[in-house]
This record gives C-alpha cells, structure tokens and sequence, in this order.
C-alpha cells in the first residue's frame, strides 16, 4: 500500500521540502527503513546522522542544511510529539471477531485445534500444529508446521513463528510495547504497528511477554530458549541460540547476539547491544554496550572475579565500621 506525502503534511501540519508527489509504503525505525519508507527524527543524535538513514521521506523539526537526495516533512512541533498521529495513520485495521474459527483461515494438515480456542482473520496454521484450549490466535498470524501453543496463550495481530516452537500456558506474544509520549503535559499512548518475528524451534516460557515492535519488529531468531516470566520489550533483537532465564527484563530496542546467556533476574537497559557468546550472572544490571566472549556479573557489570571478590568483601563491612569507630575514639 503506498501513502500520500501531501496527506500525511495535512495531517502533521507540516511542510514538504523536496518532491512533494512522492509516495511512501510505510514507517520504519531510523536505522532500518528503506528508500521508499517513511522514518522520522526528533532526537539530536538522529538529526545529526539523517545521511545515514536510507529512508527515502523523514519528518524533521525546522533546521538548516538537511541533507540533499531526501523529501523532507518540516513540522514546527517535536516530531516526538506527532509520534501517536502518525503511528496511528500507519495503524492496520483489525477485523472484527465473529466465530471461533474465522473462515478465511488457512489450516495445514493434521491440525489439533481443542475446544474454545480462537482462530482468528487470515491465519495460518502449518501441518501438525498443535493449539490447546483457550488460546486465542489473532488476525494474520502464522505459525509454522509441528509449533505448539499451550493452554491461556496469547498471539497478537500479525505475529509470525518459525517452525516447531513451543509457547508454553498464559505468555503472550505481541502485545502492546510501554510506547508513551507527552503531548500537552499528559502521558500519551504511542500505537505499536510492528509485530513479533520468531525463528524456528524458538520456545518461550509461561506467562511471558514479548511486546510487538512501536514500528518495525521485535525478532527472537532460530533456537532462543526463554524462561518464565521474562519481559522483552519492542523492538528487541535477540540472536540465535541465546538462553533467557527467569524474571530478565529487556528494555526495548537492545539487541542481543548470539549464544548469549542472560541469567535469573538481569535487568537489561534499552537501545544498547550485547555481545555473541556473552554470560552475564544472575541479578546483574546492564546499562551500557557489553563485547563479545564475556563471562560477567553485578552491578555495574564486572568479571565474574571480580564481582565475587567484591561480593566477599561485604561481608567484612560490619566488622571494618567497628574498627573505624574504635580507630575514631583513639583519635579523639
């Protein structure tokens, strides 16, 4: 579907510098829209990279020297604050539930559909996918040939997973990501247009979430193995192979390589990116870039030896602030 330049103007209160008869096919995220998408900039360390955006129309607030070669939406209000008009122009509309199994989905062979499990618009079920009760499968998802969804699991709008993953009861693939932006003063909600991508023999944990991307996806490649109870935010890349151990929470646009292991509890902070091969021990916060072939823990992040010295020295605090106060009398 292609979208009207002059229509999106009206509609940003903007105006178009460069070819004002251009057409875009759909918003993208900066650093991953093509010459025929749309992307915008409202940051300082987005305006100073716009020739390194391949998105042929960018929305931009009022300053000089834009870069040659682009169409350009000037808008005079934070292009940030827009972000709901324009992720809502972009928003697919969804139809209507009306049976338990909607008759434009499509159902492989040797299907194993239990009782109360919704199927919804435009599905795909591959062969031998197994569905049990009280799932609820949304429009235009697909889902590959021998994957099994558990009992009370949810799979947002347009999602898609690779062959024979498993979804185990009450998770809950593609919902809304924490999108939110001020306008006026007041929180408001951002749409979340993008969707969850998964690769094969990807399995995912009970009553976990994966939020579907703000614009673009959120990706979990070929054998990722994530626990229960583990948040991964929008717009999150996580590699092949990689291990999410319960109660992680990924903030969203962090990519995450391949054969990483995250143990029980890491908080991991957004828009930052993790290394291949990389173990990080339980409870430990990461706020900042992590290289390849590390094996790390605490917070702020360590060597594994490192954070056990210090972990050990605490132990001797009681007994070092009782020497300090004698050391204190002595000198008084």
């Amino acid at each position: 579907m292609n979208y009207n330049l002059k229509e999106l103007a009206n509609l940003l209160g903007g105006e178009i510098k460069g070819d004002s008869r251009s057409e875009v096919t759909g918003l993208a995220p900066f650093f991953h829209a093509k010459n025929d998408e749309l992307t915008f900039a409202a940051d300082e360390k987005f305006l100073k990279k716009l020739d390194e955006t391949t998105a042929g129309t960018v929305v931009v607030p009022p300053i000089p020297n834009l870069p040659e070669g682009k169409t350009y939406i000037v808008v005079n209000s934070n292009p940030r604050e827009l972000m709901p008009k324009l992720l809502n122009f972009f928003k697919r509309v969804v139809k209507p539930m009306e049976k338990m199994r909607e008759d434009s989905a499509k159902i492989g062979n040797n299907v194993s559909i239990a009782p109360n499990a919704y199927i919804g618009h435009d599905v795909e079920l591959g062969d031998n996918v197994v569905i049990y009760p009280n799932v609820t499968i949304h429009e235009g998802v697909k889902i590959g040939e021998g994957s099994v969804i558990y009992s009370n699991a949810v799979i947002r709008e347009f999602c898609e997973m690779g062959k024979r993953c498993m979804v185990q009861p009450g998770a809950v693939i593609g919902s809304d990501g924490f999108g939110y932006t001020k306008v006026n003063g007041n929180n408001t909600k951002i749409d979340q247009i993008g969707r969850v991508v998964m690769g094969d023999e990807v399995e995912i944990g009970s009553n976990t979430t994966i939020d579907r991307g703000a614009i673009g996806d959120t990706v979990i490649k070929s054998y990722t193995k994530i626990d229960n109870l583990v948040q991964i935010a929008h717009n999150d890349i996580i590699g092949e192979n990689c291990i999410i151990i319960s109660q992680v929470g990924i903030a969203g646009s962090t990519e995450v390589g391949d054969n990483t292991t995250l143990a029980g509890q890491v908080g991991v902070a957004g828009h930052i990116k993790i290394g291949s091969n990389v173990i990080v021990g339980a409870k430990s916060g990461i706020l900042g870039n992590v290289a390849d072939n590390q094996i790390l823990s605490g917070h702020p992040l360590v060597t594994v030896k490192e954070d056990m010295k210090i972990r050990a020295s605490l132990k001797k605090l009681p007994d070092l602030l009782k020497r300090v106060k004698q050391i204190e009398k002595l000198v008084k």
